[in-house]
């Protein structure tokens, strides 16, 4: 009804309009100065969000920023700390190998005292089963025994630093039965060597299984202080690398969070370009719109009807009567040529 009742009322000049046609333009006049003031205020509307949203953007990066910050100055921390346990490993391990070394030499020891006095028993049997037997010619085996015996006390003998010749001269002594038959210089001397050198290894053996007993507590002594060196250092390994795990969980967490503030600044920047196309299309909007109140307003100050064409006047009745008057001279005059 009002879009049908629009053109009529333009028709009509303002100063002639009825108060009905005055008030149906001026109702139309209040509609598209609403709808301006909507498309206003929707451009005011998107203005103002881009505007929050560049203010939560500032916000954003100043968040993103001081948590990236954060992150890697924890990383650092890390990595400082992470030194700190590599140091800790290289002394924990050195502490292992002197530890393992000690060991080694306790190892050492307890093979060497073993075998100290396993030779102190096989060498006093054998002075006792087989040198002095023999010795004394009192040995009642066997030749083929008795010629075993000799050749082990010989290899013994040469075993202990003699000469050959020594155990030599040993074996042709010893295979006089009877003593009595080594009593030349030779055979008393190849003797006496004999027992010297078996003598000096008896006492020397014996002198070494006396000083086992210092050498084992200072060997213990070291292994004990090691493993108290070790446990040590395994200890602040152990307090470091607790406070590496613990540093690197903060860490990452704030990796997390350093990542998510940065999502959410990508977030808020994608919408900036939104914001801005959708500025762009409300103004054109409105420029666009604008366009309807000027043309309103030209139409509603001057009429849109198209002026009439001016009536030709009727001529009056003197004026006709004047035109016959003329119009019979004029055929009088043509009459009169013609004769």
């Amino acid at each position: 009804m009002l879009v049908a009742a629009v053109p009529i009322c333009l028709e009509v000049t303002e100063g002639d309009r009825h108060k009905f046609q005055s008030e149906v333009l001026n109702r139309v006049a209040s509609l598209v100065k609403d709808t301006e003031c909507k498309k206003r205020d929707s451009v005011s509307g998107v203005e103002a969000e881009l505007a929050q949203v560049e203010g939560e953007k500032t916000n954003a990066f100043a968040d993103a920023e001081s948590k990236r910050l954060t992150a890697e100055g924890k990383q650092s921390e890390c990595e400082a700390k992470g030194k700190v346990v590599d140091a800790a490993k290289k002394v924990m391990i050195a502490a292992q190998a002197e530890l393992t070394t000690a060991k080694h030499h306790q190892e050492g020891f307890n093979t060497k005292k073993a075998a100290l006095f396993a030779e102190q028993e096989s060498f006093a049997q054998l002075l006792a089963e087989s040198f002095q037997p023999l010795k004394d010619g009192t040995h009642a085996g066997n030749w083929s025994k008795r010629n075993k015996e000799i050749g082990v006390l010989r290899k013994k003998l040469i075993e202990l630093g003699a000469q050959e010749s020594l155990g030599d001269a040993l074996v042709a002594a010893l295979k006089e039965k009877s003593p009595e038959k080594r009593e030349g210089a030779f055979a008393k001397a190849t003797m006496q060597f004999t027992d010297e050198i078996f003598a000096k290894h008896t006492a020397k053996v014996s002198a070494d299984i006396a000083g086992l007993d210092p050498e084992e507590a200072g060997l213990a002594a070291v292994t004990t202080a090691a493993e108290a060196a070790l446990e040590q250092k395994k200890a602040a390994l152990d307090g470091v690398s607790k406070e590496w795990d613990e540093m690197q969980d903060v860490w990452l967490q704030l990796e997390k969070e350093s990542a998510e503030a940065a999502r959410n600044l990508k977030t808020i920047e994608f919408q900036i370009p939104h914001l801005a196309d959708s500025i762009e299309k409300a103004r054109a909007a409105l420029e666009k719109f604008l366009e309807v109140p000027a043309l309103f307003l030209k139409l509603k100050e001057h009429s849109t009807a198209v002026p009439d064409e001016p009536e030709e006047e009727e001529p009056k009745e003197e004026e006709k009567a004047e035109e016959a008057v003329a119009e019979e001279a004029a055929g009088g005059g043509d009459e009169a040529m013609e004769a």
